[in-house]
């Protein structure tokens, strides 16, 4: 019986090898780069199609659930018991409108409509982006004309494995309607940031404290920063995963799903192809970053030199105006000395000092 099953699950995780269509001249590329060494020989878990293999499969929701109710856990939310899989398209809501995909959507036993995602970089309209799917998740089982009543609580879990919020401590942060009072609205809207870098930083703690048990339990707050911890390529995460909980049955099958996926050349081609994506793409931000800076120097220069000359033109003006009438006065001085009159009165009317007229005294001798 246990050889049956054996084949059996192996046959299932076979035609869950869901891949993108892959056009010829990938392919033969792709031959030509195993044969000779070319693939890479590290797999990154933080990319999105191990992460969509490995949880958003039918045979592994469970793996899913585990995720989720170890977060849920930490956050006091209701555990989830069953999960089936949505479709990830979101349609638009009208012609020539913004069309969505999700990394993974589930709907749970109590009718809890949840997207979960994967988020390797803090991109500028990131929040925003979680904010729309978060809506659009929420109306999307409305038709027209159809009651309220059909909306569902919706939940959107983002892991993200870049810091969020800077210089904070907690790696779990819950969004929900709430006044600036703290009078909460309602829960049906939920948003949830998980900041897997911060959340792996008591992996040692863990490893300590399981390394030489033969079956160890882990608490819900512990579970999910193994989690964190795997999904980052964390050494000790991973080594917790494959070395230490090996009696753990959804460690174990993610194990299982790991050497399933990496022994497939085709995702280990489009793992390779995502890097040199990232690679160009962050190539092009350097350039773009470049003559940013180059235009902005430029700018900065033409602005220094435009304003140094108008500051000259100005100082200028201002001596020229300054030495005009400090001329109009000596020209004063010199014609009241003229006409007979004494320093001490010339002073006064002049506002020069007895010693520069006393000084064109001495020029006219």
């Amino acid at each position: 019986m246990g050889e049956v099953m054996d084949a059996r699950e192996e046959r299932e995780e076979r035609e869950e090898l869901i891949l993108p269509v892959m056009a010829d001249e990938d392919r033969r590329e792709m031959l030509r780069l195993e044969e000779v060494g070319g693939l890479p020989t590290q797999i990154d878990r933080s990319r999105d199609l191990f992460f969509r293999f490995l949880l958003g499969c039918p045979s592994r929701l469970d793996l899913l659930g585990d995720l989720l109710n170890a977060l849920f856990s930490v956050r006091g939310c209701p555990r989830v018991e069953q999960l089936e899989l949505r479709n990830a398209d979101l349609p638009p809501d009208g012609v020539n409108l913004k069309e969505s995909r999700l990394d993974i959507a589930v709907v749970d036993e109590l009718g809890r409509h949840l997207n979960v995602e994967l988020q390797r970089e803090n991109h500028k309209h990131f929040i925003p982006r979680g904010l729309f799917y978060l809506d659009k998740l929420f109306i999307e089982p409305l038709g027209n004309g159809e009651d309220y009543g059909r909306l569902r609580p919706t939940i959107v879990i983002c892991l993200l494995a870049f810091d969020l919020f800077q210089g904070e401590d907690r790696c779990v942060w819950g969004f929900r309607w709430m006044s600036p009072e703290g009078k909460l609205l309602t829960d049906v809207q939920q948003l949830f940031y998980v900041e897997m870098n911060k959340a792996r930083e008591r992996l040692s703690e863990i490893w300590r404290r399981t390394k030489s048990d033969p079956d160890p339990e882990l608490t819900d707050e512990e579970r999910l920063r193994v989690w964190c911890g795997y999904m980052t390529n964390d050494a000790l995460g991973v080594r917790l995963v494959q070395e230490v909980l090996t009696k753990d049955k959804v460690f174990r099958k993610v194990n299982a799903a790991e050497q399933s996926y990496w022994g497939t050349p085709e995702y280990r081609y489009y793992q390779l192809r995502a890097q040199m994506a990232e690679m160009d793409r962050k190539a092009i931000e350097e350039t773009h970053l470049d003559e940013a800076t180059a235009r902005g120097m430029a700018k900065g220069m033409a602005q220094g030199m435009a304003q140094g000359m108008a500051q000259g033109m100005a100082q200028g003006m201002a001596e020229g105006v300054a030495k005009g009438r400090l001329e109009g006065r000596l020209e004063t001085a010199r014609r009241m000395l003229a006409h007979g009159l004494a320093p001490e009165q010339i002073a006064e009317y002049t506002d020069l000092s007895l010693d520069e007229i006393e000084g064109l005294t001495a020029r006219d001798d």
